[in-house]
């Protein structure tokens, strides 16, 4: 009876491993393509803390907003020792990831998942991923982050492409923000397109991603090639 008991347990850890390594890969193959390194909620961090002055950033706020900061940075330190490289995840000015020098990055988060993809600067210039699980966008955050042109091609699209498009401002706004500092995403136009592509425009800028959608949730992701900058 026991043994039954322990086979039936490894069997339910295999089956819960085996969903989140398909979720990881339905979500966010086209990171993993590229040569990112991505980690999602539930994957191993045994081995990596937090640094100090990464404690210190959250020595203020909220127990949610602590439980997200650090499910987050702990993804992207495993995801960095995994390619070798170690050290502090810091916040700039503006509240974005400061990584270790020669690595790029980025992160999100959702109430059900959180997500941190990390690769060297070497092959990779500038990564940016999101992910939503909600059950969609209200009018009143329509209009904030979509500009009017954008509103009327959303108007006919289903809620999942809504999301989507909403994901991709913020995915290609943080790789924008990597590349020169400037991520504001009312200033990124997006088009999204069927076949789970999306382009990205800000002023003489445009970027290419792409979108997925799993189960509930839905994602976008941008990553540069080094050479392509």
């Amino acid at each position: 009876m026991l043994l039954l008991g322990l086979w039936v347990s490894v069997d339910r850890v295999s089956m819960i491993c085996a969903d989140r390594m398909m979720r990881r890969a339905r979500l966010f193959g086209p990171l993993l393509a590229s040569g990112c390194e991505v980690l999602t909620s539930g994957e191993g961090t045994r081995r990596v803390r937090l640094f100090d002055g990464e404690r210190a950033l959250v020595g203020n706020v909220t127990a949610k907003r602590r439980r997200e900061f650090t499910e987050t940075r702990l993804l992207a330190h495993e995801a960095l020792r995994r390619i070798g490289h170690n050290g502090p995840i810091l916040k700039g000015p503006d509240g974005e990831p400061l990584w270790p020098s020669g690595i790029v990055g980025s992160l999100s988060h959702c109430p059900s998942l959180c997500v941190a993809a990390v690769a060297s600067a070497e092959r990779i210039r500038a990564v940016g991923v999101d992910v939503d699980d909600s059950d969609g966008l209200s009018d009143g955050i329509m209009r904030f982050v979509f500009s009017s042109e954008e509103l009327a091609s959303l108007r006919m699209v289903s809620s999942v492409e809504r999301r989507a498009a909403f994901c991709a401002k913020e995915a290609a706004s943080k790789a924008l923000s990597a590349l020169d500092g400037t991520g504001d995403f009312r200033k990124v136009s997006v088009s999204l397109k069927a076949d789970g592509t999306f382009t990205a425009v800000r002023r003489d800028v445009a970027l290419r991603g792409q979108w997925r959608s799993y189960d509930r949730l839905v994602s976008a992701m941008v990553a540069i090639p080094s050479e392509t900058v």
